[in-house]
């Protein structure tokens, strides 16, 4: 099957009078500052917006859930993180009376793990399943046969990049147009470059003592080792005759003990006045403007990423590891360096090309960066395509 058969879904119109607005329940295993759980809350204000009500399941919250309801969005902490099949099956059961409950017309399962109790849950229930794949195409091929029959059973099956949909609609042929690659999309009016004031800027610089004089590079991503700290260290260290600051900025995902051996690492290549470990910030799109470069040094594949589309919204240069999908989200800019991946020396010699292109070169691709992000990865147009399906799903079963 080629990706030509994947459904490119309409935009989102207000449903007729006749027709009623979704009651969704979206499923993510943690509620945090990851990808999953964004697009999660993405979609259920989008559904609260369109006059639908939306809940969020979630074993574990670590961020606040206070602010969900002010947008009509309803937290629910539920136990859902099993793999043994028959806790899995009392969680379906506890899912599914909670669906029955609440009139919840889908079950959204934002992740392959929650795929099979997701699954089980809208069977009990009578919903209907929409199965989310975050993971790059190499996972696919590591789903479980559980996993796999949930996404072929679900009543849609959505990626974020075309490589992905590809890699799934090898796996499961069956799915036909049940399968949509939807492209991640952003907030564009956070992350516009007349938007983000002087003063946001400054003040992170002075949080982080940032010097006036020096080109300031950034890895904003998580402290986990697949995020690549310890290769762009490495590089780093080979291009020590480039004066620069170095920010590695994000959450801690494991206790902070990833980030104490990036910090005996600093030591070792002795980068201790070039490298500055940031705790994670709010105003993301401050902090990238601060940054003369984002960097993406990625040691495995991933179906987006959020960062990445972030910084060229905002006209920023970016360097990241030459994976697939890196290339989708990249694709059509005129300042983006990809590497091999887990390349030290080629990784330093992409910081050192990309900070050597003139400022006001630089000033004059910005312009072509903002728009080729723009037309490709707005949150609107992805929320609306999301609500397409979802009244789409509902009605044609109402019809039925």
């Amino acid at each position: 099957m080629s990706i030509d058969t994947v459904s490119a879904p309409p935009l989102y119109t207000t449903p007729a009078l006749d027709r009623k607005a979704p009651t969704v329940l979206q499923l993510v295993p943690h509620f945090d500052a990851g990808g999953g759980s964004r697009l999660a809350l993405e979609l259920a204000g989008a559904v609260t917006a369109a006059g639908g009500q939306a809940f969020i399941g979630f074993e574990t919250a670590t961020v606040s859930t206070h602010e969900l309801p002010r947008y009509g969005v309803k937290p629910v902490e539920m136990k859902l993180a099993s793999r043994n099949p028959v806790t899995t099956f009392n969680v379906a059961r506890r899912v599914a009376k909670f669906a029955i409950e609440n009139k919840v017309d889908i079950i959204h399962a934002q992740s392959a793990s929650l795929a099979v109790i997701g699954h089980a849950a809208a069977k009990k229930a009578g919903c209907r399943l929409v199965t989310t794949f975050h993971d790059g195409p190499a996972n696919v091929g590591a789903l479980s046969k559980r996993s796999l029959t949930a996404f072929a059973e679900s009543d849609l099956v959505v990626t974020l990049s075309n490589g992905t949909g590809q890699e799934i609609a090898k796996a499961i042929p069956t799915l036909g147009h049940r399968l949509s690659v939807i492209p991640y999309g952003i907030d564009l009016t956070r992350f516009d470059p007349t938007q983000v004031t002087a003063p946001r800027v400054v003040q992170l610089a002075n949080q982080w003592r940032v010097p006036d004089d020096l080109p300031v590079i950034m890895a904003p991503a998580a402290f986990e080792r697949a995020k690549g700290h310890s290769l762009l260290l490495e590089a780093l260290a080979l291009i020590r005759d480039l004066d620069l600051r170095c920010i590695l900025v994000g959450a801690e995902t494991d206790g902070g003990s990833y980030r104490a051996q990036l910090e005996k690492e600093i030591i070792h290549h002795q980068l201790q006045d070039r490298v500055l470990m940031a705790d994670e910030v709010k105003d993301m799109a401050a902090a990238l403007m601060l940054a003369d470069l984002i960097v993406a040094p990625y040691l495995e594949p991933a179906t987006y990423n959020r960062v990445i589309i972030e910084a060229q919204a905002l006209g920023r240069p970016v360097v990241a590891s030459d994976f697939p999908n890196a290339r989708e989200v990249l694709e059509g800019s005129s300042m983006a360096w990809v590497t091999p991946p887990n390349d030290a020396m080629a990784l330093g010699w992409a910081i050192r090309d990309a900070l050597s292109l003139p400022l006001d070169e630089r000033e004059a691709r910005t312009p072509q960066v903002i728009d080729n992000v723009r037309q490709r990865a707005d949150r609107q147009v992805m929320t609306d395509n999301m609500l397409s399906l979802y009244d789409h799903l509902v009605n044609a079963h109402q019809a039925a």
